[in-house]
């Protein structure tokens, strides 16, 4: 019994940190991704959406789903943001919705370890539209 329980309390603690959604294990808490990146060298990949949002919902079916970017996404630090829930956070690096004044969702940012901006997307992209953004964000890093 204090076995389960403890593992319960596990699961809860970390779905506050992470969430895994199709295969890609995304951040929630930048702060913590900003120091991953430091240690990591890697890019953060942030995903700004919204859950009312169609166009987040057929990136989620369509291209976060897919096995090459899932796999892709490991070479990166995913961070996903909901607009709504951290408005805040979308409102700094201007990844808000267009309700919200910003550029518009899907929004994807991309920014190394000392928060600069590497590249922005904004809209629906397909898996072969994403696979070269990811790939030229890469380069860019060696």
């Amino acid at each position: 019994m204090i076995r389960r329980l403890i593992i319960l309390l596990f699961i809860v603690g970390c779905e506050e940190h992470v969430s895994i959604n199709n295969g890609i294990k995304w951040e929630n808490n930048l702060d913590s991704a900003f120091v991953m990146a430091s240690k990591s060298n890697k890019i953060i990949m942030i995903d700004f959406m919204a859950e009312w949002c169609p166009p987040c919902k057929k990136m989620d079916k369509i291209t976060f789903s897919n096995t090459n970017i899932i796999k892709k996404s490991n070479e990166f630090i995913p961070v996903r943001i909901d607009v709504d829930k951290q408005h805040n956070i979308a409102e700094e690096y201007n990844g808000n919705a267009r309700k919200y004044g910003g550029l518009g969702i899907p929004n994807i940012l991309f920014l190394d370890k000392e928060k600069n901006r590497v590249r922005q997307i904004v809209g629906f992209h397909n898996v072969d539209q994403l696979m070269g953004i990811m790939d030229s964000v890469l380069l860019k890093l060696y």
